[in-house]
Formats: structure tokens, C-alpha cells, sequence
């Protein structure tokens, strides 16, 4: 085993200090890291507003706190029953959406 080991160190070793292969290994790194941003690109700026009379059910559950996709979904199927939201308040009628789910979010939310 120990054999194994530095063998695989004595072809790794040279790999690494290649001058032309560290650029490479740099900017694996840097894509790496660039994968990671995207990541975090998901996530909701706090004055960003959504108008729940056009966002699809995707949009609704990743912008509104305390909503996931099946509520979101519920929240649409509302939508076209009423023929559109006339009031931030007709949320309340979705089931499981209540005022606290409401609230956490009136401020992103427009008609």
C-alpha cells in the first residue's frame, strides 16, 4: 500500500509544478468558483418585486417566502379562477397561505 502511494505521488508531484499545467489547474479553479456564483444567482434581492397576476408557479415559489411549488401552483389555480388578482388580500384565500405568509411578503408583491 505504502508502494502504491508513493508511486502515484512520484506522477502526481510533476503533474502539479508544470508551469503549463498550473494555468490549467487555475482556471479549473476558477470555473469552479464561477459554478458556485450561479448557484447563489437564485437568490431574491430584497427590493425586487413580482407581479403575482403574470409569474409563472417557479417565479412564485423562489421569490415568495413560506411558498413552495405546490403552493405556488395553488396560487395560479386561484389566479385563473378569478380572472386575476384585484387584491394582495385574495391571497389569503389559497389554502395554507395565511396572513404571516401574507405579510412576510406583501412588500415584494404587485398586481
Amino acid at each position: 500500500m505504502f508502494t502504491k502511494t508513493l508511486l502515484l505521488a512520484a506522477v502526481l508531484t510533476p503533474l502539479c509544478l508544470t508551469p503549463a499545467l498550473a494555468g490549467t489547474t487555475a482556471h479549473a479553479v476558477n470555473v469552479a468558483l464561477q459554478g458556485t456564483s450561479s448557484m447563489t444567482s437564485g437568490a431574491v434581492a430584497a427590493d425586487e418585486k413580482i407581479n403575482i397576476n403574470q409569474a409563472s408557479a417557479e417565479q412564485l415559489a423562489r421569490m415568495l417566502r413560506g411558498v413552495g411549488l405546490a403552493r405556488a401552483q395553488a396560487i395560479i389555480e386561484l389566479r385563473e379562477k378569478l380572472g386575476g388578482f384585484k387584491d394582495i388580500e385574495d391571497l389569503l384565500q389559497v389554502r395554507g397561505l395565511g396572513v404571516k405568509v401574507l405579510e412576510d411578503n406583501k412588500d415584494k408583491i404587485e398586481l
